[in-house]
């Protein structure tokens, strides 16, 4: 007996079109491993039976030829009884008219449940996508949002960290502006104190001379030569003293006002208020 289009696919007459594309993928994978002439000649019935199914007119033209061959052979043991009865005869034409038509009606409400459950599949994946769509969109927007904090916060770290190169700038000249002024205060202390030793050698030449000069002269004038000798000198010393005094209290006030100016400036940086570099 010859095989039927479904058995030479090897599926159900019920099978859908998918079902019959994923056959013939099966049927076409196994025999192109073969090159002998009988797996060519089914490979070719298996395809003229997909070119056929596939056909949703030839198929259907098909199911009636299959299944009014199919007829006689069901009905051979009703034929004597039906011969005899003119309303059986009748009654067997109409129903042999009418399977071909069941038939079809059978297999189209079972294409409309296929092809509603296609569509049910369908529209699932089709949810299904749009979710994934949808969490990818929101990733991406996190994604996006924590790109902007990241960018945001390095602006932040930059800005401060610029600041502090601006305070630490300030800061470095304002230690060398002190350093200057220390250096221009110890400078001028030294000339104020080779003036004074000029002086100092100056009138000690005068009272060398003066004494040469009174050598000769009375002893009260010595003495009070002497005496007024006495008064000059120290005069002048504490003259030179209280000159003295006076700058180290100016360097003195000056240290402690660039310290505080320097503890101001790292207390608002955060920095420490110590610096070696500025202590007395």
């Amino acid at each position: 007996m010859a095989k039927t289009l479904y058995q030479l696919l090897n599926i159900q007459e019920s099978a859908t079109d998918q079902q019959i594309h994923r056959a013939f993928k099966d049927i076409e994978r196994h025999y192109s491993k073969r090159n002998d002439n009988s797996a060519l000649d089914s490979l070719n019935r298996a395809r003229e039976a997909f070119l056929i199914l596939t056909d949703t007119t030839r198929r259907i033209a098909y199911d009636r030829k299959l299944a009014s061959g199919r007829l006689p052979t069901s009905q051979a043991a009703m034929s004597e009884p039906m011969l005899a009865n003119p309303w059986l005869q009748k009654i067997a034409l109409v129903a042999i008219l009418l399977l071909p038509l069941v038939g079809w009606m059978f297999y189209s409400n079972e294409q409309n449940k296929q092809q509603a459950e296609a569509a049910r599949l369908h529209s699932a994946e089709l949810i299904t996508a749009a979710t994934a769509i949808k969490n990818q969109q929101d990733l991406l927007l996190r994604q996006t949002q924590q790109a902007q904090a990241d960018q945001e916060s390095t602006l932040e770290n930059r800005q401060i960290d610029a600041e502090l190169d601006l305070r630490q700038q300030q800061l470095e000249n304002a230690k060398l502006l002190a350093e200057q002024q220390l250096q221009n205060q110890a400078q001028s202390l030294d000339l104020l104190e080779k003036r004074l030793n000029n002086d100092a050698r100056a009138q000690e030449q005068y009272i060398a001379e003066r004494q040469l000069e009174l050598q000769y002269k009375k002893p009260a004038m010595s003495m009070a030569l002497q005496a007024q000798q006495d008064q000059l000198i120290a005069s002048q010393r504490q003259r030179a003293l209280q000159q003295h005094d006076q700058n180290i209290d100016s360097i003195n006030s000056l240290r402690a006002a660039r310290l505080k100016a320097y503890d101001r400036e790292h207390n608002s940086a955060g920095i420490s208020t110590s610096n070696p570099a500025l202590d007395p």
